[in-house]
């Protein structure tokens, strides 16, 4: 057998265990960091694909181009060895940029929920949170409001900070648990009619996802999420601000 296909053979077999070891991270990631929808609302699909990508590609191309019947055996089990630890290295990089990007809490602020990744956390305030709250999640976003301001200064604080880029959403020190901002999302919340009106030719887009949310048009509201740019809706019980689903539409 001669030494191109020899290293052909190398190459396919390191892309068979690459695959293997990917789908296994992909898997895993989108189970624990971005389950559901969150893989799209927050990006994860893009950000993994491209990680996945490149780690499946880096590993069976040095292989092909360093693999050599002729070498020795001692010589062979260490190039592979450094292509492996090449390939694991930049996995695990990618892993934890994944991981610093994933949604850890669905925060309703005002008027509107903010989707906030790890990253955007003021990790300084966590300690000042509530009970329960201090940690950030590993395993999807927690559902969470926003507290009142306690007077005119923290109101004022707020403001400038918020010009810098940290709004209330991503500062724990303002988090409380869902139930104590439902009132004010059924306030906010409006009716899905209104989405429909406004992309009369989303109707299959809008009926598919009133349909995963297992809840009648008149049972169902909307509200607005920021989430890196994308432009989606959070779907809510009219009756009690419970969270049922999303749509892929600007609610602005």
């Amino acid at each position: 057998m001669n030494t191109g296909k020899r290293r052909l053979q190398a190459a396919a077999l390191h892309l068979l265990f690459s695959g293997v070891i990917a789908g296994v991270v992909t898997a895993l990631i989108l189970l624990l960091w971005y389950p559901g929808q969150y893989a799209q609302i927050a990006r994860g699909l893009k950000l993994i694909v491209l990680v996945v990508g490149v780690d499946i590609v880096l590993g069976p191309l040095l292989t092909l181009i360093v693999f050599n019947p002729v070498k020795s055996r001692t010589e062979l089990v260490r190039d592979i060895s450094v292509i492996a630890l090449l390939q694991l290295s930049a996995l695990a990089y990618g892993a934890h940029t994944v991981f610093i990007a994933r949604p850890v809490a669905l925060v309703f602020e005002g008027s509107q929920f903010r989707l906030v990744s790890a990253a955007e956390v003021e990790q300084k305030e966590l300690e000042q949170a509530s009970p329960g709250l201090q940690k950030l999640s590993l395993t999807g976003p927690m559902l969470l409001g926003t507290r009142d301001f306690k007077d005119e200064k923290e109101k004022s604080d707020a403001a400038l900070t918020a010009f810098s880029g940290s709004d209330i959403g991503v500062r724990p020190t303002f988090w409380q648990n869902y139930e104590h901002s439902a009132a004010k999302v059924k306030q906010v919340a409006k009716p899905l009619s209104i989405l429909r009106s406004k992309y009369p030719a989303q109707k299959a887009l809008i009926d598919r996802a009133a349909q995963d949310a297992g809840v009648s048009d008149a049972s169902l509201c909307f509200v607005p999420v920021i989430a890196r740019g994308t432009e989606w809706s959070v779907l809510v019980d009219a009756e009690t601000a419970a969270v049922k689903g999303f749509v892929q539409l600007d609610g602005f």
